[in-house]
């Protein structure tokens, strides 16, 4: 059931955010071949463009291939008719196919050109036509309706990159913009592009509020995704009974509504659940009825999946033979995608660099003018110096106290330029190691996770072949490739990331906002404990809130707190793992002596500050090491289980906010840290 999360990301950003026409209807397949035989005869360019998109968007639910086709004659005829919102809408279109397709570099692309059109406000000048966009009353809905979905569609893009940071940004961007539209079919699409990826609790939540739009507004295309998100999010929650009713719900919603996608998601969420029930007669029933409609909708990713499911029901049903067969095909699709995508990537990392060379080569242009700018004036005021220098030495020869004075003078202004030009130089090299070190993190925190489940899963894979489970072994193998695939994906983005920050420096300039600190905390503890999960399949331990409610909001930078939470999340549960395993292996059998990993994040307002614990009761810090935990690289973990920074930075962070981070801790005992925020 893991799986399920996985592919709703994958779908749902994605299919509700691009998927709408002009009218908020959806088109049969007998009206779009009565709009394509229209095509030939039609006069007018405006209706010509209508049904241009139209047919476009009707082809995005199963053949993205002619959709592009249709979409690039609706850009053609928006360009002839200089209707500029329109324009902005087909790059999008074209963005969120190519997004599908896996071409990273021709959707980011698209998406860039469409923001541009649509940030430009005098666009909303542009012509309007009354039927154009029905849900908005003239082109500034229309243009903020186009710009919100295409930052939800940057977002997922970033998010196929692993780049968190910039996929929050963007998602929080569209569904800032999308939540200034009053518009119940519009926000209708907004929740159910925001509630992926939240926690149990609000992902149910927003899935809710997008159906309750829906329903109202008769906007019911998606309604079956929004149901299996609540599926998912009653599965996160351990409330099993309902999973396959809100499955079910979500398959009739599909053949109701003619989205074959929800249909197909349908019946892989039964299959899985089945599956794991090793109910292997119902798990192939539903997986050969999904892989029916996913041949007939042709969307690589979902007949992947189709594949790999089957595999598993035949396999629970000892039909070695089939089993087998659909194994080879969803290898031979994972091995196709993967090579694919791996060059689109490429294709998009080596536009992107070519693009900062260029912004770099601008930057470099706008810097020397200023520094000739610089250079002319200190020339000139050298030039005047001398000038009143000549002017003295002429009227008055024999006063040289005011040589030495003026001389005096000269020496301090060379002193002064050398210490100026020491400064920057010293500014600019730490902003460059301070980019690196925050660029680079990430991927090589990826590589690292990845080398440590590979190392535990051929470990695994020895004991099973010794054990004589040849097909375990093989699915073993197959996540090892993989994950190697993944190491070396994030190897090659962290080689790029070292070239990109030496040709330049940046520096990071977020922007505070109201924040609720029990929710940045709770999402934060809920990544940890599932992103640990994900990478150690032996990690076990448990984790308790106690937050306070009247808590208020206090102004900070999320991300850069978050981050601060996170790693002291991480570093609790790795120190309860250690504890774990040290218990394990020296044989604490009684029931007395039973140790139980527990991590407690909790929140309280004290006087004029908020605080944040991070409790856990792991494997402790000694004392001897205590006052050297916030110094940069400094680690108690095996070499190459960490950098040595987190805790560094957590400290600047918080110091940055004017606030305090301690820490207790006893030695076998466990460990809490707590911040302290100013409540401004």
């Amino acid at each position: 059931m893991k799986t399920i999360i996985k592919i709703l990301f994958l779908l749902l950003p994605f299919t509700a955010s691009a998927q709408y026409d002009p009218n908020w209807g959806f088109i049969t397949a007998k009206q779009a071949d009565s709009l394509k035989k229209t095509l030939s005869i039609e006069k007018n360019d405006t209706l010509l463009m209508n049904a241009y998109r139209s047919i476009g968007f009707y082809y995005g639910e199963s053949r993205l291939d002619s959709s592009l086709i249709f979409y690039r004659q609706y850009v053609k005829l928006a360009q002839k008719l200089n209707i500029k919102i329109w324009l902005a809408d087909a790059f999008y279109q074209i963005g969120s196919c190519y997004f599908y397709l896996h071409n990273i570099s021709e959707a980011n692309e698209n998406f860039l050109k469409s923001i541009s059109i649509a940030e430009d406000k005098k666009n909303e000048s542009s012509n309007w036509h009354p039927w154009t966009f029905s849900n908005a009353k003239n082109n500034y809905e229309a243009r903020i309706v186009v710009l919100g979905l295409t930052y939800l569609g940057l977002g997922s893009l970033y998010e196929e990159l692993g780049d968190t940071i910039k996929s929050n940004q963007a998602y929080n961007e569209g569904f800032r913009l999308g939540s200034m539209i009053n518009n119940g079919k519009i926000q209708s699409l907004f929740y159910g592009n925001l509630a992926p990826g939240l926690g149990a609790d609000s992902m149910i939540l927003y899935s809710k509020k997008s159906m309750e739009y829906a329903n109202r507004f008769g906007y019911k295309k998606y309604i079956g995704l929004s149901l299996l998100q609540i599926a998912n999010g009653l599965y996160l929650k351990g409330k099993y009974d309902s999973i396959t009713i809100y499955a079910h719900a979500a398959i009739l919603s599909g053949l109701q509504q003619d989205n074959p996608r929800a249909e197909c998601l349908g019946y892989y969420v039964l299959t899985l659940w089945f599956e794991q029930q090793h109910k292997a007669d119902s798990a192939i029933y539903y997986a050969q009825k999904m892989l029916l409609n996913a041949e007939k909708i042709k969307i690589p990713d979902i007949i992947q999946l189709a594949y790999q499911v089957n595999a598993k029901a035949y396999e629970l049903n000892n039909n070695t033979d089939s089993a087998f067969s659909y194994l080879k095909l969803y290898t031979l699709m994972a091995d196709s995608l993967s090579k694919s995508h791996l060059k689109q990537l490429t294709d998009y990392q080596h536009t992107a660099f070519n693009e900062q060379q260029r912004l770099t080569k601008l930057n470099q242009e706008k810097t020397d003018s200023q520094n000739k700018i610089k250079l002319f004036s200190i020339a000139g005021g050298l030039l005047a110096v001398v000038f009143i220098a000549l002017i003295l030495y002429r009227n008055n020869r024999k006063q040289r106290q005011s040589n030495n004075v003026l001389q005096k003078t000269l020496t301090n202004l060379k002193s002064t330029q050398s210490q100026l030009v020491q400064s920057e130089k010293m500014a600019s090299l730490g902003e460059l190691t301070a980019g690196i070190a925050h660029e680079i993190q990430n991927p090589l925190n990826f590589v690292n996770n990845f080398s440590d489940v590979n190392k535990e899963l051929l470990s695994e894979m020895k004991d099973e072949m010794d054990k004589g489970n040849i097909d375990d072994a093989k699915d073993i193998a197959n996540d090892v490739i993989a994950n190697e695939q993944k190491i070396n994906h994030h190897g090659k983005r962290a080689d790029a990331i070292v070239k990109g920050m030496l040709q330049h420096s940046r520096s990071s300039t977020g922007q505070k906002e109201p924040t609720d600190i029990n929710a940045l905390c709770d999402e934060y503890l809920r990544l940890s404990y599932h992103g640990l999960r994900a990478k150690d399949k032996s990690f076990n331990a448990k984790f308790e809130t106690n937050f306070d409610p009247s808590l208020p909001k206090i102004n900070v930078v999320p991300q850069e707190i978050g981050r601060v939470v996170l790693n002291l999340i991480n570093n609790a549960f790795y120190a309860c793992t250690e504890r774990s395993r040290a218990s394990t292996s020296s044989a604490e059998t009684s029931s007395a002596d039973k140790y139980d990993p527990t991590v407690t994040v909790s929140t309280k307002k004290e006087n004029n500050h908020v605080i944040i614990s991070v409790k856990d009761n792991g494997t402790g810090i000694p004392s001897t090491i205590k006052d050297k935990i916030f110094q940069p690289f400094f680690t108690t973990k095996p070499t190459g289980s960490g950098t040595g920074l987190g805790l560094s930075l957590a400290y600047d962070i918080v110091k940055a906010h004017g606030g305090e981070i301690k820490v207790n801790s006893k030695e076998g005992q466990g460990t809490e840290f707590v911040i302290l925020l100013p409540v401004l």
